[in-house]
């Protein structure tokens, strides 16, 4: 009898850029379940109660910034955030569910699904941040997992706390990454890019990367604008800009979130996790340069060796690393080539999803075998195949 799965997540109704992780994980589930994909966008009832009263704006943002007003104002008061997501209604019975929220916060979208546990045989949450500084004031949130059956986040560090805020078993689940789409295979491109450099930083390393570039023939890529507020046009195009652009690097900056000086450092509190940005540039074949998290799952899953080159977060180093690195061509090549064998193999979104599986105890579909099949193809060719 063939399984039906419902997949749901709030990306659209947010679609900031971070977010395309939580669009990757979906497309893959969905499409190794052959499931319904249920991500609706932002629900803009100041322009459809309102529009015709106000002169030429753009509503998204409008109805944006009324709700992070709103919200602002109700956290004060001590209440959970309003939802934002566009209502829709679940129709049909399903075996299985798959909520992908970002944060605690994040389940308040639920509302916005009518008749979705009802609907669901078993229920499934991950959710992608979550750390023992917020637990508390995510009192609230947190007991809306209640409604689940079983929950996944890719933080270990929280796991053993969680028992005193919802009574649903919590496991641990790293990110994974689209490997098809990442992998420099079949072509793989000529990498004229010298560094690229995503999302959080160290600024004394970014400063020394910029000096690189006026002094040399060096190419440097990175964010030259605030990507808090970005707003994503197209998934599909912003993903496949990333990993074209990462194919195309030689070296990808991948800072643990616990060795950097920011706005999140108090929330991070030291913490270690396997950020996003390590899956992302060792699937392209990039060299890591940054520091590996120091916590179990970095041994487990990124178990080679060179998988991150660290480098020193003030940036006295990152010069003389390069420099080193591209002495040795052959190494780098090896490095380049292990990286995205390996995620080939073990970090693909279709080996998490088999992941939850196993653990709720439920068999893979052929659907599920077929894409690992390509991956491990794809793996396998890369054996065979140099890159530029």
């Amino acid at each position: 009898m063939t399984r039906t799965t419902l997949v749901a997540s709030e990306f659209n109704a947010w679609d900031k850029a971070h977010f395309v992780q939580a669009y990757d994980f979906c497309s893959i589930v969905a499409e190794c379940e052959d499931a319904d994909l249920i991500a609706p966008g932002l629900d803009n009832y100041i322009d459809r109660r309102f529009g015709g009263l106000l002169p030429a704006h753009d509503s998204h943002n409008i109805q944006r910034d009324f709700n992070r007003l709103a919200n602002g104002g109700r956290k004060a008061l001590g209440l959970k955030n309003m939802p934002t997501m566009a209502r829709t209604d679940i129709t049909r019975n399903y075996d299985l569910f798959l909520f992908v929220a970002w944060s605690p916060q994040s389940l308040v979208e639920l509302s916005r699904m009518k008749n979705w546990r009802r609907r669901c045989k078993v229920a499934v949450a991950y959710l992608f941040e979550l750390w023992s500084t917020t637990l508390e004031q995510d009192r609230e949130y947190l007991k809306l997992l209640d409604q689940f059956d079983h929950v996944f986040f890719l933080h270990s560090q929280v796991i053993p706390q969680l028992p005193a805020y919802t009574g649903t078993p919590c496991y641990t689940l790293p990110v994974g990454i689209d490997c098809l789409a990442a992998t420099p295979y079949p072509s793989p491109p000529q990498r004229v890019v010298d560094v690229y450099s995503i999302g959080n930083r160290s600024e004394p390393v970014h400063q020394e990367l910029l000096r690189l570039t006026k002094e040399r023939n060096f190419f440097y890529i990175y964010d030259s604008l605030s990507s808090t507020d970005s707003r994503v046009k197209s998934w599909a195009e912003h993903r496949a800009l990333l990993s074209s652009t990462i194919r195309r690097s030689r070296y990808f900056i991948g800072f643990s979130p616990a060795s950097l000086t920011n706005t999140k450092s108090a929330r991070v509190s030291g913490e270690h996790v396997l950020p996003g940005r390590l899956f992302e540039g060792t699937a392209g074949g990039s060299i890591i340069l940054g520091s590996a998290p120091r916590c179990q799952e970095f041994k487990e899953y990124f178990d080679w060796p060179g998988a991150v080159i660290d480098i020193a977060p003030d940036g006295s180093d990152v010069v003389a690393v390069i420099d080193e690195l591209e002495s040795n061509p052959e190494w780098t090549e090896q490095l380049r080539r292990t990286n995205a064998t390996r995620c080939l193999l073990k970090h693909d979104w279709a080996h998490r999803w088999e992941s939850i599986l196993s653990t709720i105890g439920l068999e893979p579909t052929p659907l599920l075998h077929a894409r690992q099949a390509r991956l491990a193809e794809v793996a396998a060719a890369l054996t065979t195949t140099a890159f530029a």
